[in-house]
């Protein structure tokens, strides 16, 4: 499905209109726009883009740039468009970013996206935060609010079992702990109590790899989990914290007034269903030819079945008697 959406140049220039709608906000973050015009099937032409490619570092200090700041925005950057939006760049390799005379990250290349629903982009910010707090009893509880851990299991075991992919890295320097070996070991964790594997989280742990390794090419000491802690605390504060509750009641809400806006529609199909029943209760059901022969196939088979079974007894029976 990635690749054949990938050949069709018309949906990567959608998967661009909306990541640059999603980013347009942003400061320190861009992305081309699109010229709908000049594009079609094979062809895709986008606004141009001057900058520098965040592969050619010494360029970038040439130039002026804050490489640690750059790093920090790459990590940042790519946790709001997987957490705040659940739509990111799956393919954030140096070559496919660049830095404009801003300071701005500009990402081209829109061929292969990630998305991530809700319960997602939920679960990735709880189970961050868990780790940087140190709380794996909550790590643990929401895989199995997610469904992503049966229910046979004990929640408590498989916070034990989460304990060991998050304690050792609290003994190392921030330079040397990877969010992304982190999510790698987890889900080795999982698979022990049959968590199945989530592609859309497997797309995101390939691209935070990627996206580690871009960082620390320019902040070799760059702290992954200090960085990404006020992306993830924010998101949450707004979404799980009491502003987030009434947002979500909101969002039940609507969705009851559009059921109850539905209500008569409903009401007349279930009147007409109901009617239909009254009328094939006093007259019977009709059926069609195919019912009706293959009812009487089923008959004949069964009847077949009965006279065979009745010469058999018959045929016992005179046996026993002859004998």
């Amino acid at each position: 499905r990635s690749v054949t959406m990938e050949m069709d140049l018309r949906l990567e220039a959608a998967a661009l209109s909306e990541f640059a709608e999603n980013t347009k906000d942003d400061a320190d973050f861009r992305v081309p726009q699109p010229d709908w015009q000049l594009t079609a099937r094979e062809m895709l032409v986008d606004e141009w883009i001057d900058g520098i490619r965040l592969s050619d570092v010494e360029a970038l200090k040439a130039a002026g740039h804050d490489l640690p700041a750059l790093g920090r925005i790459v990590i940042q950057s790519f946790l709001k468009h997987a957490i705040r939006d659940g739509f990111f760049h799956a393919d954030m390799h140096p070559g496919n970013l660049f830095v404009d005379a801003q300071g701005r990250l500009v990402a081209v290349d829109g061929g292969i996206m990630g998305r991530l629903g809700l319960k997602e982009r939920r679960f990735l910010a709880e189970i961050l935060l868990g780790f940087i707090t140190r709380d794996y009893r909550r790590v643990a509880e929401v895989h199995f609010e997610a469904g992503y851990v049966p229910v046979h299991h004990d929640v408590a075991d498989f916070a034990q079992a989460i304990r060991a992919v998050g304690e050792p890295i609290h003994d190392k320097s921030a330079d040397q702990i990877s969010m992304a070996k982190v999510l790698t070991l987890l889900f080795e964790i999982t698979g022990m109590f049959d968590m199945a594997t989530r592609t859309e989280l497997v797309m995101l742990q390939k691209t935070m790899v990627v996206v580690e390794g871009v960082a620390r090419t320019l902040d070799p000491h760059l702290d992954m989990w200090s960085t990404a802690e006020p992306v993830v605390r924010d998101w949450i504060t707004q979404n799980l914290g009491p502003l987030g509750r009434v947002q979500e009641a909101g969002r039940g809400a609507g969705s009851l007034l559009g059921s109850l806006s539905r209500l008569p529609e409903t009401v007349t199909r279930a009147e007409r269903v109901l009617g239909q029943l009254e009328d094939a209760s006093r007259h019977g059901f009709s059926l069609d030819e195919r019912s009706v022969a293959a009812i009487g196939r089923a008959e004949a088979q069964r009847n077949r079945w009965g006279n065979w079974a009745l010469w058999v007894i018959a045929g016992l029976l005179a046996w026993a008697v002859l004998g």
